[in-house]
This record gives C-alpha cells, structure tokens and sequence, in this order.
C-alpha cells in the first residue's frame, strides 16, 4: 500500500522478482480482482503488478477518479517499486490509463494490450460525442441500485462475473463508479499527429455493443494503421473476464511479441541501494 496524494493505493506484486514487469489497470467499477484467471497465466513468466485504482477496491480516496491522477498514481507505484518500465495492459477506463502514460511517458511502456477500448489520439464525430453526453447526463439522474441492477448484463455475459460486477460497484460507490465513467466520455484528445510508437494490440468482446466496436475499430484504424485487433469469442465488454482462457493465451503472445522487439534489452528493475 502507498499513499499518495490523499488515497491509499493498494497493489500487489507477484511472478519471478527478476522478469519482465506486466501492469494490469482494471475498469470502472471493478478492481483488481477482474485479472485474477490473467494472473495466475501471466506470473509464471512475467512480474505482474495489479492494483485498485482511485476510488475502487482498497484504493480508498476523498478525491474523485481522473485520468490525469490515475497516470499519477501509477507512476508513484512503479517509482516507489523501482521499475523504470513495463507493458501495460487495460482494460475500459484503464485502457485509457495506459494509453495516457504511454503517451506521457513513452519510455517506460514496451507495449500496450487495450482491452474495450477507445483511442485517445482521435476526436469522435460531433454526433457521437452528444450521444455519449446525453448518455452519461441521464446515467447521472439514475438511483445506483437502478445502474447496479443494469450495469452487469452491459458488461458481461456470464452470470458469475455480472456478481462479481454488483458486488465491485457496491464496493467502489456511486460517485467513484461515475468520476471513472466520466472520464471515458469526457477524454483529452491527445493531437491527431501523436501516434503510439509501442507495440499495440487492441481488443474487443465479441458480444460487445455492436456500433461501439464499430466505431472504435474505425477509429483505431485510423489513428494508428496496422494494428492487432483481435475479437475474443463469447465475450462481452469485460472479455478478460468472460474468456479469460483466449485472453490469456492472447496476452501471453503479445507480451513473448513485445519481448522480441524491445529495441534495447534492459531491466524493467532497478536495484535499491
């Protein structure tokens, strides 16, 4: 645990001390427990660091969620455990975590892994930013046990994970679970002319919102021509969740990839004096 900045972080460390580090950001309203089936496959071989962001899980905090805090917050993690760099993967609003300090910080990201997820160096049609206002206005107006007892079937499809859903908003409260919601509407554009340099796989539940991904994989398209983007079967918008065998198999050959081309062969791990 760190604190930092009025919250108390809670993350956790586990795989080889010596290998490659692996950041897994979770959602709105989850925590990091949607990564444990990607942990227990990815610690085998890597260093893996999982934490509760701002305001969900143990990460208890007075100030509400923002992406700009989050990239802050993680950079303290990484700074007070002495990694210097590491692959990032996330999944929804911790997607958009993990492209914020890659662009930020491009030297301490060796590759990004975008689960559902949206790019940040992309403006969407005018048409499309109203509706994703008028959305989160009217979410806004909603009672939290009406959005609680909704929210899991939008992101899931399976009956065990949509509980683990309830329970993670129960935990997270309304007004965090709607700051981090905000924040995927209300994204800084980063310049058109600001491209991710870093290996890049993006993916998408295959029983996800349907114009969503259409939208998205457009716009990936787009702002970052010859990407991965990978469909995972049976899978809603919580895919590391609802397939976590494809998802793992998945990452784990992005992440053997991201080795492979990791221009300078170096230490993820600084060593403490």
């Amino acid at each position: 645990m760190l604190l930092h900045k009025g919250s108390e972080l809670h993350y956790w460390v586990s795989g080889p001390p010596s290998a490659p580090l692996v950041v897994l950001t979770h959602g709105e309203g989850a925590n990091h427990h949607s990564f444990d089936a990607q942990v227990q496959a990815l610690a085998r071989t890597y260093r893996v660091l999982t934490w509760d962001i701002r305001g969900h899980g143990q990460s208890k905090s007075q100030q509400l969620f923002t992406l700009e805090q989050a990239v802050d917050d993680l950079r303290a993690i990484l700074a007070h455990e002495g990694y210097t760099n590491a692959l990032f993967v996330g999944t929804s609003v911790g997607s958009l975590i993990a492209q914020l300090f890659a662009y930020l910080f491009p030297d301490s990201v060796y590759g990004l892994a975008l689960l559902s997820s949206t790019p940040l160096n992309t403006i969407s049609p005018s048409w499309n930013r109203f509706f994703d206002q008028l959305s989160t206005s009217l979410l806004h107006a909603l009672p939290y046990w009406f959005i609680m007892a909704q929210m899991p079937a939008y992101l899931s499809v399976r009956p065990e994970v949509q509980k683990y859903t309830i329970e993670a908003m129960k935990e997270s409260g309304r007004e965090h679970f709607l700051a981090a919601w905000q924040a995927g509407v209300d994204i800084t554009a980063i310049p058109r002319n600001r491209k991710l340099p870093q290996p890049l796989l993006v993916a998408f539940g295959a029983y996800d919102r349907p114009q969503w991904i259409s939208r998205a994989t457009t716009l990936w398209a787009q702002s970052n021509p010859g990407i991965r983007i990978d469909n995972v079967p049976g899978a809603g918008h919580s895919l590391n969740q609802d397939n976590p065998a494809y998802t793992n198999k998945m990452l784990e050959d992005f992440a053997r990839q991201c080795m492979r081309e990791r221009r300078q062969p170096q230490e993820s791990r600084t060593v403490r004096q």
